[in-house]
């Protein structure tokens, strides 16, 4: 019997009369089943967090099934930021939700992987699966609703999504070309990757389509020292002054302009550099680098937000969209007409 000092803790029932609708809604809305609409779903959460109401989530699942945990799988050796990136952003939305999730990382040997994605399937924890990684279903001993991104990142988290593929290449060379350059060349990432692939080809494609010079395609893998070596090698007698140099990342970008600097060629005064990821140290460094952002974020909660949707039996959100941006800085010099100016400080 509680002490008069402490009043009892909440109740549905109380729940329920301070929301002004039945315990039932309330149950609905508690264990994310039935068709609440979103005013009475927030009316319903409102009057928990007024009444501090916790329900019995173990008593609960027992009773329904319903767990309330969702897994979000992903893979090592966790080489992608942006699966990193959307991992996180999946997992605020479940917690805003009222769900509890669980980042698992599996490994990237078939059998130890195969392992530990059945221990997920097969637990009966869960009740949504996000997976970032392709899944084979085909024996999915589960009823779990289960969301696999695997347009997303291949088996290894490296990026595969049409939606954050290659498509800036021809909008950075165009918007350079209409500004007077015609001499390009392309220092390539590591070309195992798809993403890296696409965005050769997305090059040599705009090359081509635009009536460019191509001084060639350098794969440097994705490493800045190899890049120093390609930019300090590529032939003495090739005149660098006013060539574009489109990189596969920030960090391909970054070793080409220190490298052009060891060859007298200023950037953007002398040539002009582009890169890719928006990495945090971008717009910062001397001179800011131009470059395309993905927005892995938005990408990870739109994912969350379809498992929950599934699990809810709720139709599912609409697509995200265009999920990548060129970040036009000092590194190409003035921004080309037509494309949105980076924002200034202050």
């Amino acid at each position: 019997m509680p002490s008069p000092s402490m009043p009892r803790p909440a109740t549905s029932k109380d729940v329920a009369r301070l929301a002004g609708v039945s315990q039932t809604t309330v149950s609905y809305v508690l264990r994310g089943t039935g068709r609440i609409s979103p005013q009475t779903r927030r009316r319903v959460e409102e009057a928990c967090e007024t009444l501090h109401y916790r329900p019995n989530l173990a008593a609960q699942s027992m009773r329904t099934g319903r767990t309330g945990r969702l897994a979000i799988l992903t893979a090592t050796p966790g080489i992608s930021p942006g699966g990193l990136l959307s991992a996180a952003a999946a997992a605020t939305v479940a917690v805003a939700e009222r769900y509890a999730p669980e980042i698992r990382v599996v490994a990237v040997e078939p059998e130890l992987r195969a392992e530990s994605v059945h221990d997920v399937l097969g637990s009966g924890s869960f009740e949504g699966i996000l997976s970032f990684i392709p899944l084979d279903l085909e024996h999915d001993p589960t009823r779990a609703r289960v969301v696999v991104m695997s347009e997303a990142f291949d088996d290894q988290m490296r990026v595969t999504d049409e939606r954050i593929g290659a498509q800036p290449v021809r909008r950075l060379m165009s918007g350079l070309a209409a500004r007077g350059h015609r001499r390009f060349l392309h220092l390539a990432g590591d070309l195992e990757y798809l993403s890296a692939r696409k965005r050769r080809d997305a090059y040599l494609a705009a090359v081509a389509e635009l009536g460019l010079t191509d001084l060639g395609v350098h794969e440097c893998g994705w490493s800045g020292e190899r890049t120093l070596e390609v930019v300090r090698s590529i032939g003495p007698d090739l005149d660098l002054e006013g060539v574009a140099v489109v990189a596969a990342n920030d960090i391909l970008a970054s070793a080409a302009i220190r490298g052009l600097l060891e060859r007298g060629v200023r950037v953007p005064d002398h040539a002009v550099v582009t890169g890719w990821d928006d990495m945090p140290t971008s717009a910062f460094q001397v001179p800011a680098l131009t470059t395309v952002g993905v927005d892995f974020a938005a990408f990870g909660a739109w994912a969350m937000r379809t498992l929950i949707a599934r699990v809810r039996d709720e139709p599912e959100p609409a697509d995200p969209g265009e999920l990548q941006r060129i970040h036009w800085r000092e590194s190409t010099g003035d921004v080309p007409e037509g494309e949105p100016h980076p924002p200034t400080s202050g």
